[in-house]
């Protein structure tokens, strides 16, 4: 009887859920020619085609019929691994997350876990990205949600690509001084945000002047709310009572983000971080937490 590794089928969903296995190398943090190994391999442990001849990604009726197992087998694995976790002394996941994924993301999926019967421990710290990488590198976090400028760091789990956005209280209030400089509200510095913002009015020649910096996604949204200047965001974690601007102002183009979520490679990382990275990275791209 051939056994199927999990990590082999999560590709697989990934390669035909994205149609392409550049998509799928990138978001999960490996190289093109890795991805194809695995497929490689996955098709002779099945001795079967799984993506049409001259069609890239797109499955064939056996390929169709793997991706349903498979969906069907990593849900229960993930889920008898999760459950199992309750009985774990070391189920405590310690994550650490921006505190802007954090204020978006973690209201929506942690009710979503509840429900699911999950007993769960956490310990969640918030912070920027790279101090977060460090500290995971150093043992101090099971997983980490973190953002890198130019690709996905060493040891990513999951990667995707997030676009950036001008941000104010209307689509049209752009905040500038008496010499036109635009009013920037910001992350402190080390922030991705801060970064691609400052590195595109810089580009553009556009003046500017760092009017107010905090540390929390709630002090940003309360000094661009009360119209004291603009700031940049990631587009979908916008704040309700703030609006992305209106590309008709001509403020600089910002270069995307990459987001990832990585794994402790430290032995003594939660058993369940693998099957909750999981979880959690199914729920960003599939945007049910969007």
């Amino acid at each position: 009887m051939r056994n199927i590794p999990t990590d082999l089928l999560r590709t697989f969903l990934a390669v035909i859920d994205l149609r392409s296995h550049t998509r799928a190398a990138e978001q999960l943090g490996r190289t093109q020619p890795a991805i194809s190994l695995q497929m490689k391999k996955l098709q002779e442990l099945l001795n079967v085609s799984l993506f049409a001849k001259d069609a890239g990604a797109q499955p064939t009726e056996a390929g169709e019929l793997v991706a349903s197992y498979a969906r069907q087998m990593l849900t229960l694995n993930d889920e008898m691994v999760l459950r199992l976790s309750r009985r774990d002394q070391h189920g405590k996941i310690r994550l650490g997350i921006p505190n802007d994924y954090a204020d978006h993301f973690l209201p929506k999926l942690m009710p979503r876990l509840a429900r699911s019967g999950h007993d769960f421990r956490f310990e969640v710290v918030c912070d920027l990205s790279h101090v977060l990488l460090q500290g995971l590198r150093n043992g101090l976090y099971d997983l980490v949600v973190a953002m890198t400028p130019d690709g996905p760091a060493e040891g990513a789990f999951m990667t995707w690509k997030e676009p950036l956005a001008w941000v104010g209280y209307t689509p049209t209030s752009v905040v500038t001084d008496g010499n036109a400089n635009l009013r920037i509200v910001c992350y402190p510095e080390g922030c991705l945000y801060r970064r691609a913002m400052l590195t595109a009015l810089q580009r553009d020649g556009r003046g500017y002047d760092l009017v107010y910096t905090s540390p929390s996604l709630a002090g940003l949204e309360a000094a661009v709310g009360s119209g004291f200047g603009n700031t940049v965001l990631a587009r979908r974690i916008v704040p309700n009572k703030l609006t992305t601007l209106d590309e008709a102002l001509g403020l600089p183009r910002l270069a995307d983000v990459v987001v990832g979520i990585y794994l402790s490679s430290d032995r003594k990382r939660s058993p369940v971080a693998e099957s909750f990275a999981a979880h959690f990275a199914d729920a960003f791209l599939a945007g049910r937490l969007a």
